[in-house]
C-alpha cells in the first residue's frame, strides 16, 4: 500500500517544524518532501509518537489488549513496560501471558525482564525469577532490557544473586533499569557503576541533577499516584538528552482522558522548548533502549502521529507501520492467570497493632513517615496484609494515620509489589467483610460501607480486568466515591494503599510477614 500525507511536519532531529508531503510505502516512510512556503496553522501537525519509558501495564487494572488500544488513542504508539506485578504472582506463567496479549494490539509494547521476583526476601509472593532464570530468558528479543533493580542493598553489598543478574543483562548488551529512591553520594556512584542506567524515584531536584551527574538517564514520572513532572520539569531544558517521560502506575480511569500528550502539554505550557520536550517523550527512549520505533526519518517504520496544534497536542490520528491505530475495535480477551491460594478470615484472626510503631500516609507520595503514638494528629486506623499465596496465614496488623475512615473498610489485591491482600478499615469486623469478599473474588478490590460490598474483580492475578476501560473506570470510581463517604480525603485512596505494602520505599510499610522498617531494613519488634 502507497499513499501520501501532508502537513506541517515536526522533525525531532533538525528541531524545526515546516510544511512537507510524506510518502508512505509497504509500511516505511520512503520519502520526506519539503513544501515551499510558510507553516499553515490551519493544516495539521505530523510528529513522532509518544513513548512511556516506564510503566506497569498491570497497574492500569486492564490487559494489555484494552490497554493498547486506550494509548494509542492518545498518540502513545509505544511503551516500555516493565511486567514485574504479574511476575510477582504468578512466575514465568505470567510473562507469557503478557507477552500474548501484547501480540494482539499493534501498540509497540517492549517489555523489560523483571529483575526482582519476588521483589524482596522479607514478604511473600507468588513467582520467582532467579539468577539462572534471568540468563536465560534476557537473551530473548522479547526483553529489551532488565527491569528496575530494586534490591539496593543487594547492589550494593554485592549480593550473588543480584549481581549475576546485572551480568546477564550487561553480557546481551540490555540496558538496565534502577530504582533508587534518595540514593546519594558513594552508594549512588556504587549503583551505578553496576551498570543501572535510568532511575524514575527522583522526587526533588537535587536528587535528580545529582543521579544525572552520575550518567544516570531520568525518568520524569506523572502517574496516578506519584508525580513529579512539576517539580522534575527544569531538567528538561537542563539536560535535555538525559530525561524521558514516564508514568509508572497508570490507572484506566487516567488512560481513558489522557497519556503521555498531557505531560508534553503541561511540558511546553510551563515554556520548556519544544524540541527538548519531544525528545524527552519520543527520540530519547529510542536511543537509550534501541527500540525499533519510527521517528519520521525517511527509511523509518511510518510510525507518527497526528495532532491539531503543539499547544493542545489534541491527537487527530495516529499511525503504526503506515496504517491507522486509533480509534481501533479489539476483541476483549477474556483468557486469565492467577494464583490464590487464601481462606477467608474470621474477625478473632485479626490481631491487636503495635501502638508504637505507626504508618503515616504522606499524599501523592510512595513514602511514608514512620510515627510513634505521640507524632499522632489525626484519627488512627487499622490496616493488615494478608498472605494470598497459602492457606492457613493469618493476617499481620498495623496502624496507619491519614485515611481518616469513620466507619467501614476498603481494600485491594493491588498491593505493590508481592499483591497480597491488603485492607485497611475503622473495625475488625470491616476489615474481615472487605477481606472475605476479595477471597471469594480471587483477587479484586472491594469496599464495605456498613450495609453492603461493593466490588471490582480483577480475575488476571488479582491485578487485571477483561473488561473494558470504560467498565473498568465506572467500577472503579464507584469504589472511589465510597471510601470518600467513608470519610478519606486522599486523592487516590485505593492506589495509596497499593503502596503500604511496598517494603522498599521509606519508611515504615506492613508486608504479609509483619511490619517492616524499611530505614533499618528490618522487620520492628
Amino acid at each position: 500500500m502507497e499513499y501520501i500525507i501532508s502537513g506541517n511536519l515536526v522533525d525531532v532531529h533538525s528541531q524545526e517544524v515546516y510544511p512537507a508531503t510524506i510518502t508512505v510505502k509497504e509500511g516505511k516512510i520512503s520519502s520526506i518532501e519539503r513544501v515551499n512556503g510558510h507553516i499553515d496553522n490551519s493544516q495539521s501537525f505530523i510528529m513522532p509518537g509518544f513513548i512511556d519509558s516506564h510503566c506497569h501495564i498491570e497497574s492500569s487494572m486492564l490487559n494489555p489488549i484494552e490497554f493498547g488500544r486506550n494509548a494509542l488513542n492518545h498518540g502513545t504508539l509505544a511503551s516500555v513496560s516493565d511486567p514485574h506485578e504479574i511476575a510477582n504472582v504468578c512466575g514465568v506463567e505470567g510473562l507469557e501471558y503478557m507477552c500474548r496479549c501484547a501480540d494482539k494490539t499493534p501498540m509497540k509494547i517492549f517489555y523489560s525482564l523483571p529483575s526482582c521476583v519476588p521483589a524482596v526476601d522479607f514478604d511473600t509472593a507468588g513467582g520467582v525469577i532467579d539468577a539462572s532464570t534471568t540468563a536465560e530468558l534476557i537473551k530473548s528479543d522479547r526483553y529489551i532490557a532488565l527491569s528496575e533493580m530494586m534490591n539496593v542493598p543487594g547492589v550494593l553489598y554485592k549480593n550473588s544473586e543480584v549481581v549475576a543478574k546485572l551480568e546477564a543483562a550487561k553480557a546481551v548488551g540490555k540496558p538496565i533499569d534502577g530504582h533508587a529512591p534518595g540514593l546519594s553520594g558513594e552508594n549512588l556512584k556504587h549503583y551505578v557503576k553496576m551498570g543501572i542506567s535510568t532511575d524514575h524515584e527522583a522526587t526533588t531536584l537535587k536528587e535528580a541533577e545529582d543521579k544525572i551527574a552520575e550518567g544516570m538517564m531520568i525518568q520524569i514520572r506523572e502517574g496516578s499516584s506519584a508525580k513529579s513532572l512539576n517539580t522534575l520539569t527544569p531538567l528538561i531544558d537542563k539536560y535535555p538528552n538525559s530525561v524521558l517521560l514516564c508514568t509508572d502506575d497508570y490507572k484506566a480511569y487516567d488512560l481513558k482522558k489522557s497519556y503521555i500528550n498531557r505531560m508534553v502539554k503541561e511540558s511546553v505550557k510551563c515554556g520548556c522548548n519544544i524540541f527538548n520536550v519531544l525528545k524527552a517523550a519520543t527520540l530519547n527512549a529510542v536511543e537509550h533502549y534501541n527500540i525499533p520505533i519510527g521517528l519520521l526519518r525517511e527509511g523509518d517504520d511510518a510510525d507518527f502521529i497526528i495532532v491539531n496544534n503543539l499547544s493542545d497536542f489534541k491527537v487527530e490520528a495516529s499511525y503504526i507501520k503506515g496504517e491507522k491505530v486509533s480509534d481501533l475495535e479489539f476483541s476483549l480477551s477474556d483468557e486469565c492467570v492467577n494464583s490464590f491460594e487464601a481462606e477467608a478470615i474470621e474477625i478473632a484472626d485479626i490481631s491487636e497493632p503495635d501502638n508504637k510503631h505507626i504508618i503515616g500516609i504522606i499524599e501523592d507520595s510512595l513514602y511514608t513517615k514512620h510515627l510513634t503514638i505521640n507524632d499522632v494528629t489525626e484519627r488512627l486506623n487499622k490496616i493488615i496484609c494478608y498472605n494470598r499465596y497459602e492457606k492457613g496465614a493469618k493476617p499481620t496488623t498495623a496502624l496507619i494515620e491519614g485515611l481518616n475512615l469513620r466507619y467501614g473498610a476498603f481494600g485491594s489485591t493491588v498491593g505493590h509489589d508481592s499483591h497480597n491482600i491488603t485492607v485497611a478499615g475503622y473495625d475488625n469486623e470491616s476489615i474481615a467483610k472487605v477481606v472475605n469478599a476479595i477471597v471469594e473474588m480471587k483477587g479484586g478490590m472491594a469496599v464495605w460501607d456498613g450495609r453492603q460490598i461493593y466490588s471490582l474483580p480483577l480475575p488476571v492475578g488479582g491485578l487485571m480486568s477483561n473488561k473494558s476501560i470504560d467498565e473498568v473506570s465506572e467500577e472503579y470510581m464507584i469504589l472511589h466515591n465510597k471510601i470518600k463517604e467513608l470519610g478519606c480525603s486522599l486523592t487516590s485512596p485505593l492506589m495509596t494503599l497499593a503502596f503500604m505494602s511496598l517494603p522498599v520505599i521509606p519508611a515504615l510499610k506492613l508486608t504479609a510477614k509483619g511490619l517492616f522498617d524499611v530505614d533499618k531494613f528490618k522487620f520492628v519488634k
